[in-house]
C-alpha cells in the first residue's frame, strides 16, 4: 500500500500497528502522525505519514507511508537516550525522540488532537495518553 490508498482510520491504524506487537503485547495508544526527517540534508518535501503508538511493554512503534512503500519499525523505549516535545501550530506538538542501543537513532513525528478529514474519533484521548507517556519517561532522563 501506498500514502494514496490509506484511508486514516482508527481499525486502519490499529491493524497496521498490531502487525509489529510481539506475544502478549498491547497497544496502549496510537495516533496519526507526519514523521519529519532529521539531520542536515533533511527536506520538508520529505514529510511521511504514517501512525505511532506505545506498547505496555515499553516499545515505540512506527509505520510510515511513502509514496511507493510503507515502512515499520519498532523501538525499545529503555534506550531512549532524549526526548524533545515542543509545540507546533494549533495545539499540535512536535517530538523527537533519540534511541541509543549501540546505533543512534533518531524518531521526529508531529501530532494534532484532531484530524481533518479523517476517521480518527480517538486521536484526541491518545494525543492525550501518548503526551502523558513520553512526558513521564522525559521526566526520568
Amino acid at each position: 500500500m501506498s500514502s494514496f490508498t490509506k484511508k486514516y482510520t482508527d481499525e486502519e491504524m490499529n491493524a497496521a500497528l498490531e502487525k509489529l506487537l510481539i506475544g502478549s503485547e498491547r497497544l496502549e495508544t496510537a495516533v496519526y502522525c507526519l514523521f519529519k526527517p532529521t539531520g542536515f540534508f533533511a527536506r520538508s518535501s520529505d514529510i511521511i505519514t504514517g501512525y505511532a503508538g506505545i506498547t505496555d511493554m515499553g516499545r515505540l512503534l512506527c509505520c510510515k507511508y511513502h509514496t511507493i512503500n510503507d515502512e515499520s519499525a519498532a523501538y525499545n523505549m529503555e534506550d531512549i537516550v532524549q526526548i524533545k516535545i515542543k509545540p507546533a501550530l494549533l495545539g499540535q506538538k512536535v517530538v523527537t525522540v533519540v534511541f541509543d542501543d549501540g546505533k543512534k537513532r533518531t524518531v521526529k513525528f508531529q501530532f494534532a488532537p484532531k484530524v481533518a478529514g479523517s476517521k480518527l474519533p480517538n486521536q484526541e484521548k491518545n494525543v492525550v495518553k501518548m503526551l502523558e507517556i513520553l512526558e513521564a519517561k522525559q521526566s526520568k532522563l
